[in-house]
Parts: structure tokens; C-alpha cells; sequence
């Protein structure tokens, strides 16, 4: 005998938790709050994970294993693969659309820092993307749209170092939305090692 279907999905929980995350940081993040957003009851997510502390050491599982589908449709949206880079990096914060979830988020990085268990995802999650990265960059300079010297790994690393930054930025004294912030920081670290059309001879 099979056991009766889910009526909600694993990930539509897990994106449950990032919105919860966003407006009311840890501190606010309940099982109830969770399953008030799916329409599940606080008991019916204690059976699924066990414990808040389950729902969240699933949840960074997920977000650690999922890097590269995220990247993996950006290379599907976008051939050009500096695009792809942008856009994903742009777009990989969309939950945050204010200082205060920002600061929410940051208070959970505090506790992804602070708990072992939860720290190595966060290592994963770090690891992974700066590899996906490094896999972009790598497709740009085979492509001729980086200078041939650029290292890859170097770049990646300081992409991500833009990315975590301007995300601080923006949330202290940035303007406009996230996303277009994080494009024009993104495109200036990229600026200095893209190749430039050769003007054609009339």
C-alpha cells in the first residue's frame, strides 16, 4: 500500500521558510508560521520533519543541493553566459525587497555561522556557487568574451565578494531595488576583463 500523496510539496515548504525568514527573521520563525503559509497545520510539518530544527536542517540541505538547478536554468534562459552569471546573482536574493529583510536574513546567516550542523550546509551552499560561478566565467574566457589570462577561480571569488557586499550596501544606503544594484556592482567587477569588440576597418 502507498501512503497518501502530499498535498504540499517539500519545496513549496522550503520556500515557505525563506518568505518567513524574510519578514520576521528566526526569532519569528515557527512551525505554525511556516504552515500558515502552505496551508498545513504546525503538527502536520512535525510529522514531515520532526521538529522546527528538522524543517531547518532540511531547508539548508535544500538550499545547498539546489545551486546548481538555479544556475542550470539560467544557462537555459540565457546562452551568453556572463548574462547567465549576472542575472542568476542579481535575481538569487528575490525575497529581499527591504533593509528589514535583510537584516532578518543576516540574523539567520547568524545562526547558519553559529551552529555546526548548519554551518557545514551554509560551507556547502558558499562552495557550490562559487563553483558555478568559476564554471561561467570559465565558458566566457573559451567563448572570447573575458580576456584569455583572466583566472577564472580569482574572478569567481571576487564576483562573490561583490555580490555578498553590495547585498550590505544596499541594505545600509543603497538605492532603488536589490536587483538592480547587484547587476551594476556585478557589471563593474566584470567590466575590466571583458574583451572589446575590434572596431571593424572601413
Amino acid at each position: 500500500m502507498t501512503g497518501r500523496p502530499r498535498s504540499v510539496s517539500d519545496e513549496a515548504i522550503f520556500r515557505a521558510v525563506a518568505a518567513v525568514i524574510s519578514d520576521v527573521g528566526p526569532k519569528g520563525l515557527t512551525l505554525a508560521a511556516v504552515a500558515e503559509r502552505v496551508g498545513l497545520t504546525a503538527p502536520a510539518l512535525t510529522q514531515r520533519f520532526g521538529s522546527k530544527r528538522g524543517l531547518l536542517v532540511a531547508f539548508a540541505t535544500r538550499e545547498a543541493a539546489g545551486v546548481a538547478d538555479v544556475f542550470a536554468k539560467a544557462r537555459a534562459a540565457h546562452p551568453d553566459p556572463l548574462t547567465a552569471l549576472v542575472a542568476t546573482l542579481a535575481t538569487l536574493p528575490s525575497g529581499v525587497t527591504t533593509p528589514e529583510s535583510m537584516a532578518n536574513n543576516l540574523a539567520f546567516l547568524q545562526l547558519d555561522l553559529t551552529d555546526p550542523e548548519l554551518r557545514t550546509h551554509a560551507v556547502a551552499q558558499s562552495r557550490a556557487l562559487r563553483a558555478e560561478v568559476a564554471a561561467l566565467v570559465t565558458e566566457a574566457v573559451d567563448a572570447g568574451l573575458l580576456a584569455p589570462a583572466t583566472s577564472p577561480e580569482t574572478l569567481a571569488a571576487d564576483l562573490y565578494a561583490t555580490y555578498c557586499g553590495a547585498m550590505l550596501t544596499w541594505a545600509i544606503d543603497g538605492t532603488g531595488d536589490l536587483t538592480t544594484w547587484l547587476t551594476e556592482h556585478l557589471e563593474r567587477t566584470l567590466a575590466p576583463h571583458r574583451v572589446r569588440p575590434v572596431a571593424s576597418a572601413r
